[in-house]
């Protein structure tokens, strides 16, 4: 090889070496939801390790979950040092996080093969498979692809309780081009519902802009999505988080206004329309009445199943009454809840969440609008043991389904508490027909038929044992 084919290939790695240091980290985007999914060509299995050095010092965001709720257990989940995770967070090494609330967690990332990340062992817990265990309990911090990358001759279906495995944490060093516009530290932040590059840059004093050059996506109106992380690139140490009160509860709709009278010839329609509607609804009452006389009679009995009803939750009856004021049966029933890390309310706490279940707070049914903790939520009243559908939606942790957060037992009535849809019902967007506002393009139809098919497939292929939503 002569000198000057040997300066062209040396110039060549030369600028290959430059060019992937001064690169930023491409966004995962859905593919976290997508388990079996092989195109890794993205950072589903991690940040590319492209920064000026192989480990740093950098931060996550972690929210308190029952569980992992205070300094210690944090830290042990995240092998992160509890002395800076108290310092940071402006607490002492023994203090409790109330639950949700956001606690910064310092780790030292470095690279490991190709990607920068945190490694953590974690033991697994009975029903836990790869999905869960990465958006429920590391919340987005690390993906299921990762996971399994790391044990990959060991199946999610594998996983037995007790079995300990590595969790390899999101996390990644500045590259070159950040640098040099003075960002020195990047913070992996799992993306909440509803939230925003924008929003998420505010609570971190961040530019938007350099967040957005720093996950590479195009323009600030961007989606990010539950159930993902994004980086947060930072000039200085972040501090403790505080979150901002949210916005007053929508009015409730104005009533239509009256119609005028109209003709008597209008009103003669009316009345004729009405009769023969009547008496048609007369025929269909009574036809029904005898179909289900007939039909209750040759009906077999069949065991119950455990299966997803929507959010208004079928309601079994009580093998044993809640009236019979059984402390031993309630008793029971909390530590059902208790002990699958749901939070048990006081029914003082609801009502005053609800203002004692206000008329300005009733949504639909038998369920309310309230505000827990500076957070929207909506409670549902259910008469009946629930426990099975308890466990069960406990479980659940995906983006296209409504989650459990809570619970509350009183005078025999459960009240379940349910994460907050703030946009209505989707019966209310599909078959609107006044001017409200409300209205669903077909491209808008598509993507919720696909969100509700994603939905329903994390049901069947995920969730253990598989679940059949019925209604």
């Amino acid at each position: 090889m002569d000198s000057s084919s040997l300066v062209s290939l040396l110039t060549l790695c030369l600028f290959c070496c430059c060019s992937l240091i001064q690169a930023q980290q491409p966004y995962v985007g859905k593919k976290t939801t997508d388990c079996r999914n092989p195109d890794t060509s993205d950072s589903v299995l991690g940040y590319t390790c492209n920064g000026v050095n192989r480990s740093c010092q950098s931060y996550l965001v972690f929210r308190s979950q029952p569980l992992f709720n205070n300094v210690t257990s944090i830290s042990n989940l995240l092998s992160s040092d509890p002395s800076q995770i108290a310092a940071i967070n402006e607490v002492s090494e023994t203090a409790t996080f109330q639950t949700n609330q956001m606690v910064i967690v310092p780790v030292n990332c470095s690279c490991s093969g190709d990607h920068y990340q945190r490694n953590t062992s974690y033991i697994i817990q009975s029903g836990d498979g790869y999905f869960l265990i990465a958006n429920s309990t590391f919340q987005a911090l690390s993906t299921c692809q990762a996971i399994q990358n790391q044990q990959p001759v060991i199946p999610s279906e594998s996983l037995t309780p007790g079995m300990r495995i590595t969790v390899p944490v999101r996390c990644a060093c500045p590259t070159r081009n950040q640098t040099d516009v003075g960002i020195n530290y990047l913070l992996s932040y799992p993306v909440a519902e509803g939230e925003t590059v924008s929003s998420i840059s505010a609570l971190f004093g961040a530019d938007p802009e350099r967040t957005l050059e720093a996950n590479q996506l195009p323009d600030p109106s961007s989606t990010v999505f539950f159930e993902t992380s994004l980086l947060v690139p930072l000039r200085n140490p972040p501090s403790r988080i505080t979150v901002p009160s949210p916005p007053p509860p929508p009015p409730p709709s104005p009533s239509p206004p009256n119609s005028p009278p109209s003709g008597s010839s209008d009103r003669t329609w009316i009345y004729i329309l009405a009769g023969v509607l009547g008496g048609v609804g007369l025929i269909l009452v009574v036809c029904m009445v005898i179909f289900c006389m007939f039909f209750s009679k040759t009906k077999k009995k069949t065991d119950p199943i455990i299966s997803l009803e929507s959010f208004e939750a079928c309601e079994k009856p009580l093998e044993k009454s809640l009236e019979d004021g059984s402390q031993a049966f309630l008793d029971s029933m909390l530590s059902i809840a208790q002990s699958i890390n749901l939070k048990v309310y006081k029914f003082k706490e609801l009502q005053v969440a609800t203002d004692n279940f206000s008329t300005s707070n009733h949504i639909k049914g038998s369920v309310y609008r309230s505000v827990i903790n500076g957070d929207f939520s909506a409670i549902k009243k259910v008469h009946g043991d629930v426990s099975k559908e308890i466990q069960l939606l406990n479980k659940v942790y995906h983006s296209n389904l409504i989650r459990l957060s809570g619970v509350c037992i009183n005078d025999g009535n459960w009240y379940l508490v349910y994460e907050y849809a703030a946009n209505g019902t989707l019966s209310d967007w599909i078959f609107n027909r006044d001017d409200s506002g409300k209205y669903l393009s077909w491209k808008d139809r598509i993507r919720i038929a696909l969100d509700v098919a994603t939905g329903l497939n994390y049901l069947h292929s995920f969730t253990n044992p598989p679940h059949v939503h019925k209604d």
